[in-house]
């Protein structure tokens, strides 16, 4: 394939990804109050999140070697990735699909079957509130911390948060094609759950083999406290190079899981 032609197949994913989106959209103004009630719901959780911060900020205790200034933008990460992580609701949605055979629907489609299960179907009303949160966070603890406005510094942290984006996307996706190889993913869920809710807090605050087990075994750490720790000028030239080779790593073990899932998906299905 040709650049050109590379070029025109792009453009069109990126149309079908906004054409995905205004859908969505259109679906949820539809019933307005279904999608206020979900925003208000998330704000209650987002509230509960918040509590820790309060507490950091009212004591001005430091955690480990961050200030309360520099705390702000790591919860503001961990909740803006959050909301990410909730607007792909297709990829939540991937076990109940495979369970009730609603996958073969999308199969019929042209296109990438995992583009479509991907940007298929977004949830606004959970997404909104914690990406809006998080922003208003991220931005608010930067101004704290008085860190320069440069494009140096703004490109480091917009770098890193789109690696956190990928790596959220990508742990995400591997655990929901589970359910290609196990009946049950309810302990997989709980698990992924317990194991994302480390990140509502700095790596910081753990004891050293928590932090190791957290960055080079099990990466967790890597979503939402790299975007800070770089712009903060805390990474090593090992984290700086681990943080760039883990979400190139992620992402291709979860191309490889989802051929190996459709493939035994369509083997089956007949």
């Amino acid at each position: 394939m040709s650049m050109k032609e590379r070029l025109h197949e792009l453009k069109w994913y990126i149309k079908v990804a906004i054409h995905f989106g205004k859908l969505s959209l259109q679906s949820v103004m539809e019933y307005p109050l279904n999608f206020a009630s979900g925003v208000c719901v998330e704000l209650a959780y987002m509230m509960i999140k918040l509590v820790y911060l309060y507490v950091v900020l009212s004591t001005g205790m430091n955690v480990g070697s961050l200030t309360p200034d520099m705390v702000v933008i790591f919860v503001g990460t961990y909740i803006f990735m959050t909301g990410i992580w909730m607007l792909l609701s297709g990829v939540n949605n991937i076990p109940d699909q495979v369970v009730k055979g609603d996958l073969d629907l999308i199969m019929t489609k042209p296109g990438s079957l995992q583009f479509l299960q991907t940007f298929g179907k977004y949830n606004f009303a959970l997404a909104f509130p914690n990406v809006v949160m998080g922003t208003v966070l991220m931005i608010g603890g930067w101004n704290l911390c008085k860190i320069p406005v440069t494009l140096s510094s703004v490109g480091i942290f917009v770098f890193y948060l789109i690696t956190g984006i990928i790596l959220t996307y990508s742990f995400g996706l591997m655990a929901s094609l589970l359910v290609f190889w196990v009946t049950s993913l309810n302990a997989v869920s709980t698990l992924y759950a317990a194991l994302w809710d480390y990140n509502n807090m700095p790596m910081e605050l753990y004891p050293k083999v928590i932090k190791q087990i957290g960055t080079f075994i099990i990466p967790i750490f890597l979503v939402t406290n790299w975007p800070g720790m770089a712009v903060l000028g805390k990474l090593d030239m090992i984290q700086i190079i681990w943080g760039i080779v883990i979400p190139v790593l992620a992402f291709w073990l979860a191309r490889l899981m989802w051929k190996a899932g459709i493939k035994r998906y369509t083997s089956a299905n007949g």
